[in-house]
């Protein structure tokens, strides 16, 4: 592609492109000292390659060479023939002194990043692994496989004691809708790598929910070439997906396309579904160019599209007291639109960097009540008698606009990094509530809010022991409510030998209500047609400390422990709308949360295997705001009550084999204790479950235009265990049986 035309495309897209901000980056440093004989080595060679970067520096006249943004993954550093592995995080630094001998290099990093496989609360999961999960492998599913989350119904990952995740793409924020949207935000095969913080967050994070981060960074510019998939399954399942990349010079382009349709979309309250068809389609474009070596350009675009009948059920049981006439029809359509521009620059030394990065979001989420049947649904009030159902309508649409820019600079100890951020909002919604008899509520309103948020943080590595990262971070919302704060965080990581690191934290966190967490329901407008709105929900503030050691046992075996609690005020819980999957938010006065955690992680060159553990315990207490009218408790008055998502063990195993270069084979077992049954009201707990999922599949080969596949198979021995149970804040839920697909690739 030409210079100038290049350029007239990328003002059209600067023109036309509204602004918003990105919530965070994904990039660390990498910097270090070249020597020979204790000398230091001036004009050395140095190449960083892997997580499809490659990338070179020329060590100055003092030996020193830095390689600024660094897309986190796991890469190989080469001088001279030899190499050396080291791991980045985002906003993490690597500090690695090479000395040069007889041709091979030998490094030895400062930080945690190279201490251990993945760091104290950081786990990042490749394209590699991602391509050899079971078939209907998602973000959120690939995201609860991981220590300190645990998988709640309709696939929502719960991290560190309460809801809320921050997501991120390439750099730019992907705010979830408080609105129950079931799809994925990003197909998860068009990732190179998923990255989750689930504790440790640096103050560049901040101002919305984080049980944990996730930064998703988008398939391997590097890579050329394209695939068509095809596949088929149980449930009447079927999907279609095309992705290409292709490169013009110094551009890269990535395109992909999906569709996928099902007769068992989401969790329904019955063991066998009724009226639970879904479908999907998305498309996903990303632009990215390199001016030269120290200037890159980024353009990402995503479309999606989905809708899903809500199931339901006929006969009042134990688990489902909520009852529907035959041929309901509610449903949900859910309508997504995001965009992205990433400028970035490096200095000439490799020591700092700038980076500016505009976008823009719309979501649209309509839920098509079956008003006239909804209303003569029933609820089994257990004494023998029985109420009306109430019908819900919905359509909620938000708009996000913003920017972010930020600043880094990185000398022999120090890696500062500042950064600003403003985001813009607006929302408009339609609800109404029928009743069996009577006239129907309507409630319509519309709000625009603003998020302001400004961060410093340097990470200080004075020795090869020693590592502290320090930061401080101001956030200023507002909309239905204001709220504001200063959040400090403090991070010490000892690494006491090149295989151990202690680590300890200390942080605190604000998160803004949404524009769309102002949701009513018929707790409010049961008693009043005429009842006055009540927005008063308040931001959430959070404490959050952990304890931790990661260990590398051997060259290619890793593991780590890490202790956490999460104190939290103001918590921004959610409680289902009567029988449907709606969510409406609302504040508990107090929220606690305890936890230990496990990750191993073993990879040798024909087999990965990891285990990872959760121990926890997740109270709150409180009710008020959002959805209810009952006036704020005093926490000195609480009375604290197991979370609905409050699981005690989790546990997941991956073991994959590769029988030769193509050929492999994946086994996943998962292990949950159940969930409350009553929630923040008595004692009680669902059965415990396990599910093992088995893959067998070939991986397609470009070279050589070899075709590949992969048969999955899901939940082993269909076990169709109950979720969660009706009991005033949820409907039930049944997880889904024996499921299996299969999948044909074809490289192009």
């Amino acid at each position: 592609m030409r210079w100038n035309a290049f350029r007239a495309a990328v003002l059209a897209v600067a023109l036309f492109l509204p602004a918003r901000a990105a919530v965070a980056d994904i990039v660390g440093t990498v910097h270090g000292l070249v020597t020979r004989d204790g000398r230091a080595v001036a004009r050395a060679t140095i190449v960083l390659e892997g997580s499809g970067t490659k990338r070179s520096a020329t060590s100055d006249a003092t030996g020193r060479f830095a390689f600024a943004r660094v897309p986190f993954g796991t890469y190989a550093l080469r001088s001279e023939g030899a190499s050396r592995a080291i791991a980045v995080a985002s906003d993490g630094v690597v500090d690695v002194a090479l000395e040069l001998a007889e041709g091979t290099v030998i490094g030895r990093a400062r930080t945690n990043a190279n201490a251990s496989r993945a760091t104290v609360s950081e786990n990042a999961i490749d394209l590699a692994q991602i391509a050899t999960l079971p078939g209907s492998a998602t973000l959120d599913r690939v995201v609860a496989t991981l220590p300190g989350i645990v998988r709640f119904s309709f696939d929502e990952p719960v991290a560190h004691g309460f809801h809320g995740m921050t997501y991120e793409l390439d750099g730019a924020p992907l705010p979830r809708a408080a609105s129950a949207n079931f799809s994925d935000l990003f197909d998860v095969r068009d990732a190179a790598a998923v990255e989750v913080y689930t504790g440790a967050f640096p103050a560049e994070f901040g101002g919305t929910r984080m049980g944990a981060i996730v930064n998703v960074r988008s398939a391997n510019d590097a890579v050329r070439g394209g695939t068509v998939d095809i596949a088929a399954g149980s449930a009447a399942t079927r999907e279609a997906r095309a992705s290409e990349h292709l490169a013009f010079g110094d551009t890269r382009v990535l395109l992909a396309t999906h569709f996928s349709a099902t007769d068992r979309g989401i969790d329904a309250p019955t063991a066998t579904p009724r009226h639970d068809r879904a479908s999907l389609a998305d498309q996903f474009i990303r632009i990215a160019h390199t001016f030269d070596p120290r200037t890159t350009l980024a353009f990402d675009v995503a479309n999606q599209y989905a809708g899903y009948e809500i199931p339901y059920a006929t006969t009042d049981t134990f688990l489902t007291p909520v009852t529907q006439v035959a041929g309901t029809d509610d449903v949900q359509r859910e309508y997504d639109r995001f965009a992205a521009l990433s400028f970035a620059r490096t200095s000439a030394d490799g020591t700092a960097a700038f980076a500016l990065v505009p976008w823009v979001r719309s979501s649209r989420i309509a839920y098509d009540g079956d008003l006239a049947r909804d209303v003569r649904g029933q609820i089994d009030n257990g004494d023998g008698t029985f109420g009306a159902q109430n019908g819900v309508r919905q359509d909620r649409r938000a708009t996000y606009l913003g920017v972010r820019s930020s600043y880094t600079h990185s000398s022999t100890i120090h890696t500062l990094k500042v950064g600003l951020e403003t985001q813009r909002a607006t929302f408009s919604g339609a609800t109404t509530i029928a009743f069996a008899s009577g006239d129907p509520f309507v409630d319509r309103v519309a709000q625009a809010g603003t998020q302001l948020g400004a961060f410093v943080q340097d990470r200080w590595t004075p020795n090869r022991v020693v590592s502290v990262q320090v930061g401080l971070r101001a956030d200023r919302s507002t909309g239905f409510t204001f709220g504001s704060q200063l959040s400090p965080r403090l991070g010490l990581d000892l690494h006491l030998d090149p295989a151990t690191t202690l680590h300890a934290y200390f942080g605190r966190l604000y998160a803004a209500p949404t524009l769309e967490d102002t949701r009513r329901d018929a707790i409010v407008t049961g008693t009043s047609a005429n009842a006055q709105p009540v927005y008063d929900l308040q931001p959430q503030r959070d404490s959050y400390q952990e304890l931790g050691i990661a260990y590398r046992f051997a060259a290619h075996t890793t593991a780590y422990a890490n202790a956490w609690i999460r104190n939290a005020t103001n918590v921004l819980d959610t409680t289902q709308l009567a029988n449907t999957p709606l969510f409406g938010t609302y504040n508990n006065a107090v929220g606690r949360a305890r936890g230990l955690e496990f990750r191993v992680d073993a990879q040798r060159p024909r087999d990965a295997a990891t285990l990872s553990l959760t121990l926890s315990r997740s109270l709150a207490g409180g009710i008020s705001g959002g959805t209810f009218l009952f006036a704020p408790a005093q926490a000195a008055s609480v009375t604290l009550d197991p979370e609905d998502h409050d699981q005690s063990i989790a546990g997941n195993v991956r073991y994959t084999h590769s029988f030769d270069a193509r050929a492999y084979a994946t086994l996943v077992a998962d292990y949950g204790t159940g969930y409350p049954v009553q929630f923040q009201n008595g004692a009680g707990r669902l059965p415990n479950h396990t599910r093992f999922d088995l893959v067998l599949g070939r991986r397609a080969d470009s070279a050589t235009h070899a075709l590949g596949y992969a048969l999955s198979v899901e939940n082993l021995t269909g076990y169709r265990y109950p979720i969660k149970v009706d009991n005033g804040f949820n409907t039930t839920q049944i997880a889904q049986g024996l499921q299996a697909s299969f999948r044909l690739t074809a490289p192009f």
